[in-house]
């Protein structure tokens, strides 16, 4: 049975009658007419969906631009294409997000040199990997890191279908495989001290979302156009974090500016690398977030290094990039804001959109964007 025919079975089962004029299909249900058109793009097949009630008309659409929340769809201005066996087994549209839609920017900002990373890459035909890495110390950690994890994460998807246990696994892995490279190649130099951050997400079937986290980077979703934080700094002055470090023996200490630090060195409790704090409790152990993406209710996906989430609010993240086209140019934006707001630190910016990108970009923004309302909202203040 062909597609078309596949496609047309499943919706006369839920309910729909179709009929077939110029290859545009018309779907009437509750006499509320919807159209798409079936499309070739690179091999697959893929479809773009418009209704205009307002006209009680239904008409192809080739633009960009879909409504389809009156039958429990999504509202988008980007063209995303259609995952079909993950839309007949919901039971309702899911779009399948592209790495070509997805955009990362970073800059060096006011450092001498750019230590943050990131990856984009599709492990499967339904797995999508994204990392973020800001290393500190130097650049060999954050550079081992951000190329190797992609090894293990890989071995253990042979190994298990449960995303939370790859990630675990694979952040003990890894650390323990950079602890032995330093080791034995680095012991009595300066890239012993190096150290990195990493928030990796994996992305399965449009829909699972895992998020693995070492550090203070930073993982925010747009849901209803509020930002949803999907990670946790390891601050030295949390509560649990901090116990953790002095049960070690290590100490919380403070700088000049009030930051508080391990042993007086390091600002996270937990990193890849730093491997002359791993005794003092300094883990590589990984905060764990599993998400079910409603492309419904969920616009886009942010990482990014502290050196925008420090002159940035998460709610300020989201609507910015609201009120961009294209996550090309919300990247830029983020990264221009954010040492326009002072950060003096390198920033990179991943921007994933997902089903219900520019939804909200007529929702009131609550944030006033001058330099005056940084003091407040940054960390630095």
């Amino acid at each position: 049975m062909s597609l078309h025919h596949l496609h047309k079975l499943w919706l006369m089962q839920h309910g729909f009658w179709i009929s077939k004029s110029s290859h545009i299909y018309q779907i009437f249900s509750k006499g509320i007419p919807i159209s798409f058109k079936l499309k070739k793009s690179q091999g697959n097949q893929s479809l773009r969906f418009r209704s205009d009630s307002t006209r009680n008309r239904s008409k192809p659409v080739n633009a960009r631009g879909v409504n389809l929340d009156t039958i429990g769809s999504w509202n988008n201005r980007l063209t995303l294409p259609i995952s079909y066996d993950q839309s007949i087994k919901k039971g309702k549209i899911i779009p399948r997000v592209p790495l070509d839609e997805i955009h990362a920017t970073s800059v060096i900002g006011r450092r001498k040199v750019n230590e943050d990373r990131y990856v984009i890459e599709e492990l499967g035909p339904e797995l999508l990997f994204f990392g973020m890495f800001d290393g500190h110390g130097g650049a060999f950690a954050v550079d081992f890191i951000s190329i190797y994890m992609i090894d293990p994460i890989s071995f253990w998807m042979t190994q298990t279908t449960n995303l939370s246990t790859v990630l675990q696994n694979s952040f003990c892995d890894l650390q323990n495989l950079l602890a032995r490279h330093m080791a034995f190649y680095h012991l009595d130099s300066e890239m012993f001290k190096t150290g990195t951050t990493a928030t990796v997400c994996l992305l399965r079937n449009s829909t699972e979302l895992v998020i693995g986290h070492v550090g203070d980077s930073l993982a925010v979703l747009c849901r209803d156009g509020k930002a949803v934080r999907l990670s946790v700094d390891h601050d030295p002055e949390d509560s649990d974090e901090s116990c953790r470090i002095i049960e070690k023996g290590g100490k919380i200490l403070c700088n000049s500016q009030g930051i508080a630090h391990v042993n007086g060195r390091l600002a996270m409790t937990r990193s890849f690398g730093d491997l002359e704090l791993k005794s003092y409790g300094v883990t590589a152990t990984p905060f764990i977030k599993s998400v079910e993406v409603k492309h419904g209710h969920d616009a886009f996906l942010v990482l990014s290094s502290d050196g925008l989430s420090f002159a940035i609010s998460d709610q300020e993240i989201v609507d910015i990039v609201n009120k961009c086209h294209n996550p090309e140019e919300a990247c830029s934006r983020l990264a221009d804001q954010a040492q326009h707001f002072g950060s003096e630190d390198n920033v990179t910016v991943m921007v994933i959109p997902l089903g219900a990108w520019g939804k909200f970009e007529a929702l009131p923004s609550n944030s006033s964007f001058s330099f005056g309302r940084v003091l407040s909202h940054s960390k630095n203040y």
